[in-house]
């Protein structure tokens, strides 16, 4: 075989995305038993997959083979998102019911095939004249192709005509009525009767835009009894709809009527290690120019060593979860890796360099596709490398915090901020709404994943078990590398269309909760050390990494104890200036849970800035706002003039203005701007203003 000698390629083995690969599946589609199911069978409405098991291929296969047949019409119907956010809007009075939103689009849709079986006749110079004699279907023809877009939006427009009453119920059903929808149905499949044709209706990407409300899952069962009703109604039309796994097993979830009317319905893609020999032989056949049958035999041909035979290829099945987009990705980087060493066939190195690389760059692509709203991703992300992938939630949040704990230096800011905020449980949660960890399920002994931004629907017990995604186990270079045959089918991963994370909203509420916490706190002595703790957490929040090693009292055996220290990484433009302007290495915020400064609370912090303390502190108070006054402002002058030491007084109100700044994780930079102002402020106005103290005249 010397086909890896020829030019390197990239994809030998075609595209992994079904939509970018015609040739591949043209050439070398595999006609599986589901295939042969749906093409020679009614008895099966719905297709079920994971992402990556074919669902795309199926679709548009099944387009080729029915229009080779001149007497089947084939309706294909796969939206862009635009199509089926706009037809959300119509359902905005029902969303509150998920019944109410079904009844609606299955009616609706049920009357979209109709009238495009009808377009079909209209335009069908032979048949035309059918439509013409038939006033009912012309006038509804007229008003259908009003509209020059999609079925969704010709549907929306027709809809509006008819849901404007402000009670729901009326509105859904008088419906039938106002569409004439019985009357349309039965004309339609009379001329296609009398036309001797046949009409099949595919349905894929329902997905997009799709979301996980009442709304979101009544369209999607809508859209699926109306395929159901049409099917059992009439021979003459042949529906088929696709839908992600996660998305059909919400519909099962939540659909009450599930079992009775889908449930029988259904074909589930299921891929066994012959049928994924079978595909990618298929294509080394076409690709390395094999004129060889057994696909035993083309494996053998292509590989040496421990990857030849049945044993060699379920090697390489160990590194996927026995979908064909896996299995692709990673043989073509297999064969890749081959054909630059010049090696006219693969072996294991090859494989061990292809899964290694492959989950390296999954890894990246989380890291980059997140950073923005979850910073601290890589950081937290890291903290599980050359570990176990599957723990105990406990054992998880120990080693994110010995980790985090270890990387306080580090110059991202936002990063730790993200990690003082969120927290042990919110960065689980976060985790999981990014596909990162799965959460195991007892009943069915399945690790089940999410990658649309749900928070799972309970919260994480130390006992519970995790597992990190198969597809980071080499990235992350833990204990194990590749999955068992049976390991591989207790995946379930729950693929969305939208791609976004909870950690925005998770920050928002700790966020709001630390705000909140500071009302609770006492005043005066009472309250003192539970305020102490409250500015320990909120600083190490807010100056995350510019401030290291924040303790509370880290003296507090000496003569001067001080309330909470950090050390200064001079890591931004307001830290750098506090460094080298007042020499302070070491910053002290003595916590003072009460508001009204005197001299007692300034003279004492004053008497704590020397050495690497340098010439500037902070007093925490509880004053309403940070701006200086009478005699307060008068001690500020007194301390600079006096001893050539800069006190600023930081109200908890004040920390709670920077802590809402960090809603928005793209914000840090704000905090160090508002302290640098606030410094000019102190600097340019207040150290210059004349002082309201005047001394007493000495007696005479």
């Amino acid at each position: 075989m010397n086909s890896i000698t020829q030019p390197i390629r990239a994809n030998s083995l075609g595209d992994t995305t079904a939509e970018n690969d015609s040739r591949m599946l043209s050439d070398a589609f595999v006609a599986t038993a589901d295939f042969r199911s749906l093409i020679e069978s009614d008895d099966r409405t719905v297709v079920v997959g994971r992402r990556g098991t074919g669902k795309s291929a199926l679709y548009i296969e099944l387009q080729k083979h029915w229009k080779k047949d001149k007497k089947v019409i084939v309706i294909c119907f796969s939206p862009e998102d635009t199509e089926i956010i706009g037809f959300r809007s119509l359902l905005k009075p029902f969303a509150e019911s998920f019944n109410l939103s079904r009844a609606v689009t299955k009616l609706l849709w049920k009357y979209t095939i109709l009238m495009e079986m009808a377009n079909y006749v209209s335009s069908n110079y032979k048949l035309s004249s059918l439509i013409e004699r038939d006033s009912l279907l012309s006038s509804h023809l007229t008003r259908w192709n009003e509209t020059k877009s999609g079925y969704l939006t010709k549907c929306r427009n027709i809809a509006k005509l008819f849901l404007t009453s402000i009670h729901q119920e009326e509105a859904v059903g008088d419906l039938p009525g106002n569409l004439e929808l019985s009357q349309v149905e039965e004309k339609v499949l009379g001329l296609f009767d009398k036309a001797d044709r046949r009409v099949v209706v595919l349905m894929d990407r329902l997905d997009e835009g799709y979301e996980s409300d009442a709304v979101g899952i009544g369209m999607i069962a809508g859209l699926t009894y109306a395929a159901i009703e049409l099917n059992k109604r009439s021979h003459l039309i042949r529906p088929i709809v696709f839908l992600r796994d996660n998305i059909y097993r919400t519909l099962a979830k939540e659909d009450p009527d599930y079992s009775r009317n889908i449930e029988g319905q259904v074909i589930r893609l299921h891929w066994d290690w012959a049928q994924l020999l079978t595909l990618v032989t298929a294509r080394m056949k076409l690709s390395f120019n094999i004129a060889v049958e057994k696909d035993q035999k083309v494996w053998d041909r292509v590989t040496a060593g421990e990857l030849q035979g049945r044993d060699g290829f379920k090697k390489c099945l160990q590194f996927t979860l026995y979908r064909p987009r896996d299995l692709l990705s990673l043989l073509n980087e297999t064969f890749f890796c081959a054909a630059r060493h010049s090696r006219e066939t693969a072996i294991i190195k090859d494989l061990d360099h292809a899964a290694q690389s492959i989950s390296v760059a999954r890894l990246e692509d989380l890291w980059k596709e997140y950073s923005k709203i979850f910073p601290s991703i890589q950081l937290v992300t890291s903290s599980f490398k050359d570990g176990e992938p599957e723990l105990l939630v406990g054992s998880a949040i120990e080693a994110m915090e010995h980790h985090i704990d270890s990387s306080e230096d580090t110059s991202n800011h936002e990063s730790l901020a993200e990690t003082r905020i969120l927290q042990a449980s919110g960065l689980l949660q976060s985790l999981y709404s990014v596909g990162f960890i799965g959460t195991h399920d007892s009943n069915t002994s399945a690790f089940s994943f999410c990658h649309d931004g749900r928070t799972p629907d309970k919260g994480f017990e130390s006992r519970d078990k995790i597992l990190i995604h198969p597809c980071y186990w080499l990235g992350l270079n833990l204990s194990r590398n590749a999955l068992a045959p049976e390991e591989a089918e207790e995946i379930n991963d729950e693929y969305d269309i939208i791609v976004q994370s909870v950690t925005p909203e998770i920050r928002k509420i700790k966020i709001g909760q630390t705000v909140s916490q500071l009302d609770k706190i006492p005043l005066g002595r009472e309250g003192a050390r539970e305020f102490e703790h409250w500015c320990l957490d909120t600083l190490r929040i807010i100056f995350a990494s510019h401030l290291i090693n924040l303790e509370l009292a880290p003296n507090g055996q000496a003569v001067q104890r001080r309330d909470i220290v950090g050390t200064n990484r001079s890591g931004s433009d307001f830290w750098k200036r506090v460094h080298e302007d007042y020499k302070v290495r070491h910053v002290v915020f003595d916590s003072k849970n009460y508001s009204g400064l005197g001299p007692d609370e300034y003279r004492q912090l004053q008497s704590y800035l020397t050495g690497p303390y340098g010439k500037l502190g902070f007093i925490i108070t509880r004053d309403e706002d940070e701006h200086m006054t009478g005699t307060e402002l008068d001690w500020v002058r007194e301390m600079h003039k006096s001893h050539s030491t800069l006190i600023i007084k930081l109200p908890a109100r004040y920390l709670c203005k920077l802590l809402q700044k960090l809603r928005n994780p793209e914000k840090h930079d704000a905090i160090d701007r508002l302290m640098f102002s606030l410094l000019d402020n102190y600097e340019r106005n207040y150290l210059q203003l004349k002082t309201t103290y005047t001394r007493k005249p000495k007696r005479k």
